[in-house]
């Protein structure tokens, strides 16, 4: 179950239909029951079919394919944070695969920037001379805040309960990019844990100029995989705030987990 309220609402089912068999047999007499060696041997039950797509999907989204699921999805995704940049993020089309896909590249160590291209900062990087040494502008840093603090107001529980309701049209989508048997929901853990390891460096940074671009002057740091490099440079604030918001995500899925 996606959440403790579906849980509660199926005992209350699985109850609702015990007393209703109980009180039949009731009414029909409890004498008129067969003996032990009367009673007919019970069949062996037959293998319950895999269910389809629409039957693992909820209500909401019953008739919803991985290619026409945008339009629910935005509807849905609002209900977890009041912030109004959440909306124009949610404008770009193809949400299922998008997510997917940024979310396969995180746990290969690879940058999502190409699926996430539109949270690309609009200012552009800077960096400040101290000496002969260059150092990352804290101004660099700002230019994620608001991304930061989008991520961080999204109700966690409200993620975990959507994220089960999604998981059919996600699975779907991981297979067209996936090898046979496997499970979108392992790439998750995979990424989540990925950028965990990310531990964000106490003083300023320094950098070296290459021809188009900068690199990390520590070794460490720019050994780091994409993925854990561009989280990186979205600064120590930044990074603590994402990493307390992903703990708590992962406590969350599995917390959930357990009580299916």
């Amino acid at each position: 179950m996606s959440s403790p309220a579906k849980i509660f609402a199926v005992l209350l089912a699985v109850a609702a239909v015990i007393a209703i068999g109980v009180w039949v047999w009731l009414a029909s007499g409890a004498s008129d029951e067969p003996t032990t060696a009367e009673r007919a041997p019970t069949p062996a039950p037959s293998p319950s079919p895999t269910p389809t797509l629409a039957e693992r999907l909820s209500g909401r989204l019953a008739g919803t394919t991985v290619s026409t699921s945008d339009a629910v999805i935005r509807q849905l995704v609002v209900e977890l944070s009041s912030r109004p940049e959440l909306v124009s993020w949610l404008a770009h089309a193809d949400l299922v695969r998008r997510f997917v896909a940024a979310v396969d590249n995180v746990a290969n160590g690879i940058s999502p920037t190409n699926q996430l291209d539109f949270l690309r900062p609009k200012k552009g990087f800077r960096v400040t001379e101290m000496g002969d040494e260059l150092f990352i502008d804290p101004a660099s840093y700002a230019r994620y805040d608001t991304i930061t603090q989008v991520f961080v107001s999204l109700d966690t529980e409200g993620m975990v309960a959507l994220y089960r309701e999604l998981e059919p049209l996600m699975d779907d989508a991981y297979a067209e990019i996936s090898p046979p048997g496997s499970r979108f929901g392992d790439r998750l853990d995979a990424a989540i844990d990925h950028l965990l390891a990310v531990k964000p460096p106490t003083r300023p940074v320094a950098v070296e100029r290459k021809v188009v671009t900068y690199v990390y002057a520590d070794e460490s740091l720019e050994q780091l995989s994409g993925a854990q490099r561009q989280l990186l440079r979205m600064g120590p604030d930044n990074v603590l705030l994402i990493k307390a918001k992903l703990r708590d995500l992962k406590a969350a899925l599995a917390a959930e987990r357990s009580e299916e």
